[in-house]
């Protein structure tokens, strides 16, 4: 399979080097830090260019900002009292919801200012506080905690909101808070029951990215003072069926100690170099939220389509490369996706990764480019798969980084070794001429090993007309148990497909059996110092070869050991076939055959259960309804035979120590 593919690469090789480029930057996209920050940094650029500039909803903005705290004139924090106060004139106004991004955690040390702020929450009956994450000090150690308002406060009627703010590594503000307590989904909540007029369009999910409206200069906060101050017409004029958000936008005051937490970068913060307030941050998610307006990645699959769109524009008009014509290529391909990306962006709120796809561009023009390189490289690369076609490329490949492997030894390692055989092969021999008779062996070996090297194994050798390979040697397998019992039922499938292509052909038919075996076996270069062969020996791999051979007896396609079958944790379901006894063996050896007749199997184990215990007439009853199903059915019918023998003479009775194999 692998030479199979070296070769289609070679004649291939300008889509080779398009899908190379594909599948590289779709791994360093997946994996790399730097390049996700690449993508986030394209998102910004997007952002600022295609900014709307303005708030499409009415939203109101009151500033605790530096010219406030001059004008008013009280140590931080301020009286709840004037919050309330605060509070009072806003509902005056006609304000809808009215939210503040403002922590008020713990008990003023007045009471009656907190008396008096509730009884304004309880008033105005349209009120969201803030609730906040904060780091607290324990006796030893540290741990996030969420802060909510206190209870005299959400007892007049205050909903609490998250307002904690989520950034990406960078530290920029770019998602959408997704809790469902989030401050943002309060707002709007209370405003559908003190609004149900407002058309509400369904809610962002929680992938959503905001869709930021324009710099920090957009907003206008309306100072609290003023507030404080205004007349009642000035009121219902800033505030009359609006939603306010009351926060803190302080950059030159420092009588406030976490002046500085409620400031945020966001993706205009390059160009502008100034941090946005929290409650800006606020307006900007309700904004999207009741416009319909936030973003959403397009996703992994749709990302990886349109670097799939990238790679085949670049293999149809780069393959034949020229300086010119493919760097006017490269752009009009980078200028494509560019297009497609501020399109989606604007018009269909989705957030395409651009960068990928335009790397994948530039990268098939570079390969395309140092095509000369790569025609050295593959030319060293045949020397390797040449070599290859003697020995398993894995094996190859550990000789070319150690040399030293070559040296005549082995090491003991448990192995799972597989045999196969052709059933009839020497009638093929005297029926057909050696040419036919080298064609079908050549398509089969082809087949196997193909198979064998798919499921990560090692073919050791041919031997006539059988396969020899093994896995767990000589890398090392974790599963070499499931992935050799995968190999034989995949060679098999490969050998039902073989056999309709030698019929398509004209050539004879072939039916193979295969042995699996897990043991503990030398591994290693074996034979003289003039000729080494890796390979294995012991007397699991005897066993194994016995296996398939025994095939015959029972009319399986495959046999498998009770060792294999240990390992496979019942991943691959299996018949329980027989017990035998092997040569030179102790332990008997209980044999399996896969099969994904789960019903057929439980019959089949139960049969054999009863056979275990000399329950004959219910062994035999049970291995005759097999055979009445299918009167092919070799393994009940050895079973079958077996059974009716023993019952006439029980003195060879032998059940539990296992069917000799050498009988055979």
């Amino acid at each position: 399979m692998l030479a199979r593919a070296r070769d289609l690469a070679s004649r291939h090789a300008d889509a080779v080097i398009a899908a190379l480029a594909l599948l590289a930057m779709t791994a360093v996209a997946a994996w790399v830090p730097a390049w996700q920050a690449l993508e986030r940094r394209v998102f910004d650029e997007l952002t600022v260019r295609t900014a709307p500039g303005e708030l499409k909803q009415p939203i109101a903005l009151v500033g605790v900002s530096d010219e406030a705290i001059r004008e008013i004139k009280l140590e931080w924090p301020w009286p709840r009292r004037l919050h309330g106060e605060l509070v009072d004139r806003v509902s005056q106004g006609g304000a809808a919801v009215i939210a503040l991004d403002l922590v008020f955690d713990t008990p003023s040390k007045d009471p009656e200012d907190d008396r008096l702020f509730a009884q304004a929450i309880a008033k105005a009956g349209n009120v969201v506080l803030a609730a906040d994450f904060r780091e607290q000090e324990q006796a030893l150690y540290k741990k996030w905690q969420l802060v909510e308002p206190t209870p005299v406060l959400l007892a007049a009627g205050a909903l609490s909101g998250r307002a904690t703010i989520p950034f990406d590594p960078d530290q920029v503000v770019r998602q959408v808070p997704e809790e469902s307590d989030a401050f943002w989904r309060q707002i709007i909540k209370v405003l559908q029951v003190k609004a149900p007029a407002v058309d509400v369009p369904p809610l962002p999910g929680s992938t959503a990215l905001i869709r930021y409206l324009g710099p920090d200069t957009i907003f206008d906060p309306i100072p609290y003072h003023l507030v404080l101050q205004a007349s009642p017409e000035e009121l219902k004029a800033a505030f009359g069926g609006r939603i306010v958000i009351v926060g803190r936008e302080l950059r030159a005051t420092t009588e406030l100690g976490l002046a500085s937490s409620d400031l945020f970068a966001t993706p205009f913060f390059t160009s502008s170099g100034s941090l946005t307030a929290g409650m800006k941050l606020h307006a900007t998610i309700v904004d999207n939220a009741l416009s319909g307006m936030s973003l959403r990645p397009l996703g992994p699959t749709g990302n990886a389509l349109l670097s799939l769109l990238a790679a085949v524009l670049a293999f149809f008009s780069m393959r034949r490369w020229t300086p010119l014509v493919s760097t006017a290529a490269l752009l009009a391909i980078a200028g494509t996706l560019g297009a497609i990306s501020g399109y989606a962006f604007v018009q269909e709120r989705l957030w395409v990764a651009t960068a990928t796809p335009v790397a994948v561009a530039i990268l098939a023009y570079l390969a395309y480019g140092a095509r000369a390189f790569a025609t050295e490289q593959q030319r060293k690369r045949e020397v390797q798969r040449a070599f290859s076609r003697y020995v398993s490329p894995e094996l190859v490949r550990q000789i070319v980084a150690d040399p030293g492997k070559l040296a005549l030894g082995g090491e003991q390692r448990e192995i799972t070794v597989l045999f196969t055989d052709l059933a009839g092969f020497t009638k093929l021999t005297e029926k057909h001429p050696p040419p036919v008779v080298q064609q079908v062996l050549f398509k089969h070996f082809t087949a196997m090993t193909e198979v064998v090297h798919a499921h990560k194994g090692t073919v050791v050798q041919f031997i006539g007309d059988a396969v020899m390979a093994f896995w767990g040697a000589p890398l090392d397998d974790a599963e070499h148990a499931l992935h050799a019992v995968q190999a034989a039922i995949g060679m098999q499938r490969a050998m039902d497909q073989l056999r309709l292509e030698l019929r398509a052909q004209g050539l004879p038919e072939i039916h193979m059996r295969i042995g699996v075996n897990t043991c503990v076996a030398i591994v290693g270069n074996m034979g003289s110092a003039t000729r080494l062969a890796y390979t294995a020996m012991g007397d699991g791999i005897n066993a194994g070869s016995r296996l398939e051979g025994a095939n015959k007896f029972w009319k399986t396609p495959i046999l498998v050991s009770g060792e294999t079958v240990a390992k496979l944790d019942g991943r691959i379901p299996m018949r329980r076939v027989d017990r035998i006894r092997v040569s030179g063996k102790n332990e008997p050896m209980d044999v399996y055959t896969p099969s994904e007749d789960a019903a057929h199997n439980a019959r089949t184990e139960a049969a054999f259960e009863a056979y275990l215990e000399r329950d004959w007439d219910t062994a035999e009853r049970l291995y005759g309804e097999l055979l009445r199903d299918n009167p092919q059915d070799g393994v009940a019918q050895r079973l079958h035979e077996r059974i009716v023998e023993w019952r006439s003479d029980s003195s060879e009775a032998t059940p539990e120590s296992g069917f000799a194999l050498d009988k055979l």
